[in-house]
């Protein structure tokens, strides 16, 4: 008996000598130790795409309302343009509007690619830096009369020549246009062309 034990205790070290220790050397199998080898496990889904950011905000600028505006310009926020510069950047850029007479705000995201598409008829293969010529007019108008508010709280104060180039007096319509807001004169959304503008005007002067 003592004999068959130590032949079945040499045997099963022998076998035990020639295995491959675990966990197995890098390079010996491209398979994973876990992995059966009848390949039974489906591969892993590809990875979903990544939802494009919007560059205005968390959330679009959406609603409309009159805010008034005091004799030193200073105006408070409607709370559907506060809740991106809360949830989403430091600052807040104010602009002329490319054509029409009122100012246009966004995210310093938004300003960033305005500029890259503005600047993109600048530069083509055939020129050199030297012959790229001038921003249009549409550029000095945007980029211009420009207004950075650095961590607006609630209140930002409207710069004379955005009041004076407006028309804005004592009173404003703020518009949400998803990315981006306006700032309107209240007498001239009230004479616009535009019949949707005189409708945001007349339902904001019911809603004050």
């Amino acid at each position: 008996m003592r004999n068959v034990a130590s032949e079945r205790s040499n045997a099963v070290a022998s076998q035990l000598g020639r295995m491959t220790p675990w966990p197995s050397p890098a390079g010996t199998s491209d398979r994973s130790l876990f992995a059966p080898s009848d390949g039974r496990f489906a591969p892993a889904p590809p990875a979903r795409p990544a939802r494009s950011k919007p560059l205005g905000g968390m959330v679009p600028y959406v609603g409309h309302c009159i805010v008034p505006v005091k004799a030193n310009g200073l105006v408070r926020l409607p709370s559907f343009v506060r809740r991106n510069v809360n949830n989403e950047g430091p600052s807040i850029f104010l602009g002329l509007h490319a054509s029409q007479r009122c100012l246009v705000g966004s995210s310093v995201q938004w300003w960033q690619q305005l500029t890259v598409t503005c600047d993109e008829h600048r530069f083509d293969g055939a020129q050199a830096p030297r012959e790229i010529p001038p921003p249009p007019p549409a550029s000095r108008r945007l980029f211009g009369f420009c207004e950075e508010f650095w961590r607006p709280n609630e209140f930002v104060k409207l710069p004379s020549w955005a009041r004076a180039v407006a028309g804005i007096a004592n009173a404003a319509l703020f518009v949400g246009m998803g990315e981006t807001f306006e700032i309107w004169s209240l007498e001239d959304a009230l004479k616009s062309n535009d019949p949707n503008l005189v409708a945001l005007a007349h339902s904001a002067t019911k809603l004050q």
